[in-house]
């Protein structure tokens, strides 16, 4: 993998329905990857995790869900999706974590300070048991999946990583999404993400050929990116 930490939304919405309304709303750029449970949303490498958010709420306005997840060697971070809400959770240790979020939010001296505040306060939430059965039951809520395995991938969040990401949509029941983020991980997406500009205006994307703001990854029918 390479040193750039990787961010992945996942939503049920299908592919061809959430490209329109993307590009009705001049949300992107972006490569969208259909998958047998919906759409693997993949944001430019250089954008900061803010933009994946706001892409996964376009899909909260279709009236669907969405996961938002960002993961480098060492840490990842799960974020299920709500209207004005963003609850999250992070594997992987303190130190690991914080480097990720420092990597993928808004740079700059204030906006550091504020993380880092932020996160010393909630550092050792993770080790509180009375925040598992609901945080487990945010993230059964978004990805359709049983609470109690969700819970387990909650209670392991020391360990961090590519492996822990796959855990935690394997355990859902998405193994369509852990591949695509394994193949992401390996890099294998990276021609198509290589051709998106870091950000771009409503406008811009709006006004632009569709396919040239959100091109399609086939993963589903026989053909993995590369």
């Amino acid at each position: 993998m390479t040193e750039l930490a990787r961010m992945l939304i996942w939503t049920p919405v299908p592919t061809a329905k959430l490209q329109i309304r993307l590009h009705d709303e001049g949300e992107g750029p972006a490569v969208l990857v259909p998958v047998g449970s919906g759409t693997v949303v993949l944001p430019a490498p250089a954008a900061r995790f803010p933009r994946a958010v706001a892409l996964a709420r376009t899909c909260l306005r279709i009236g669907e869900r969405a996961l938002a997840v960002r993961w480098d060697d060492n840490a990842v971070t799960a974020h299920p999706i709500y209207e004005k809400s963003l609850y999250g959770w992070a594997w992987g240790a303190h130190r690991d974590v914080l480097g990720l979020l420092e990597a993928t939010n808004p740079r700059g001296g204030a906006a550091r300070l504020l993380l880092r505040a932020t996160f010393l306060i909630n550092s050792d939430k993770r080790d509180q048991r009375s925040r598992h059965d609901a945080v487990a039951r945010h993230f059964g809520e978004t990805l359709d999946a049983a609470d109690q395995a969700m819970l387990k991938r909650v209670q392991d969040w020391p360990g961090g990583g590519p492996s822990a990401l796959a855990a935690l949509f394997t355990a859902a029941g998405r193994d369509d999404v852990a591949q695509v983020a394994s193949l992401v991980d390996a890099g294998h997406a990276d021609a198509w993400l290589a051709k998106l500009p870091a950000e771009a205006s409503r406008k811009v994307v709006k006004e632009a050929p569709l396919n040239t703001v959100l091109p399609v990854v086939p993963v589903t029918q026989g053909m993995a990116p590369s």
